[in-house]
């Protein structure tokens, strides 16, 4: 009698050879961010960090002095949970709340001192992971990916 874990072996293995169903194709984009999430967490709790907060560092990184909705659209998020998160990290230090010069009503976030240290720190090890989740793909291939993913979001956000 077949035991259940060679039967799931056989199945994971016939899996690889089976022709990717195009309807599948949302399923595996989670999967594959759910199981970098699952790699890339393991990192950042050495730091102290989640995946949230990552997601604010990664984006103030590169536009420091965003508004909460502009954070919530680049990182993925709900605007209530990413303002959330931001709250957390306001209160540990690692990003401040300014009003926006241009309009009064609004407010930005900016990396504090102490969160552009941690984002410094973090950003090789972001790019060695990066590299190593990519690294079954030539350059030309990573340049396609991405070119099809901005493809999908901007027909998303329509």
């Amino acid at each position: 009698m077949e035991s259940n874990i060679s039967k799931l072996r056989q199945s994971a293995s016939a899996a690889k050879d089976v022709p990717v169903d195009p309807d599948m194709l949302p399923y595996m984009l989670n999967r594959l961010t759910s199981r970098a999430n699952q790699l890339w967490v393991k990192q950042l709790r050495e730091h102290g960090l989640t995946i949230g907060r990552w997601h604010v560092l990664s984006v103030l990184a590169r536009y420091d002095g965003s508004r909460i909705g502009t954070i919530a659209d680049l990182s993925g998020g709900e605007q209530p949970a990413v303002s959330r998160v931001i709250d957390q990290m306001e209160r540990d230090g690692l990003v401040g709340r300014r009003p926006s010069l241009d309009d009064s009503r609004a407010v930005e976030v900016w990396l504090s001192k102490r969160g552009r240290q941690i984002i410094d720190n973090l950003l090789p090890e972001a790019e060695e992971f990066v590299a190593r989740m990519l690294r079954s793909l030539d350059e030309g291939e990573i340049n396609q990916l991405a070119g099809f993913l901005e493809r999908l979001m901007a027909d998303m956000s329509e």
